[in-house]
């Protein structure tokens, strides 16, 4: 059984599972590692948007229910400003009635560690954020780019480190100032600190 905290391919995507991104989540001032941070995918080509709607539209197909209630918003998703957003809001509504593995967000491992698989080429942006509730709080985001390859061992690493401060904020990475996609109000946005990001391209 995989790992909680690996991601699974996107439907529809029939070849071996292959790491795309990895890296390492650190203390920007400590270096130290830190587990269970969120790191999601906050801007993407559109192929990985539109693997993302056709995601969620599997997950609700034996879901009459949910179909009903976000058929209007699924049917007219690509039709607004940033389709990714869209997609990654229905799932924010949806991931905890469905208890889904999602394809856009990871948590880093207890050795700081994460990964994303099998993400089509193009640009991304990671964002990383981390909370202790009532201690400390930090967001930082980084730019990927993913090359088309044949080589299976072909990755792009992005260590990402965060800066913390102090507070409570909420640990849902958010990163998207867009207004709701119904009447229910989503949290709002935190302070985006200062990331020291480390971004390579490997190949074996």
């Amino acid at each position: 059984m995989p790992s909680p905290r690996l991601n699974q391919p996107l439907p529809g995507v029939y070849k071996p599972c292959r790491v795309a991104i990895a890296g390492t989540i650190t203390n920007a001032l400590t270096g130290d590692i830190m587990p269970q941070a969120v790191v999601r995918i906050t801007a993407a080509p559109a192929a990985f948007a539109e693997g993302l709607m056709a995601f969620l539209v599997v997950a609700i197909a034996h879901r009459p229910d949910l179909q009903a209630q976000y058929s209007d918003l699924i049917a007219g998703w690509h039709q607004t400003l940033i389709p990714l957003t869209a997609a990654q809001r229905l799932l924010d509504r949806l991931v905890p009635a469905l208890a889904l593995t999602r394809p856009d967000q990871t948590t880093s491992g207890g050795d700081g560690h994460y990964c994303f698989f099998d993400l089509p080429p193009g640009q991304y942006q990671l964002t990383a954020t981390y909370s202790l509730p009532n201690r400390c709080y930090g967001m930082a985001s980084t730019p990927v780019d993913i090359v088309q390859s044949n080589r299976r061992l072909t990755f792009t690493e992005a260590n990402i480190a965060i800066r913390l401060g102090p507070g409570s904020c909420p640990l849902m990475v958010v990163g998207h100032p867009q207004k709701p996609l119904s009447n229910q109000p989503l949290p709002e946005d935190g302070v985006t600190l200062t990331a020291f990001p480390k971004v390579e391209t490997r190949s074996r």
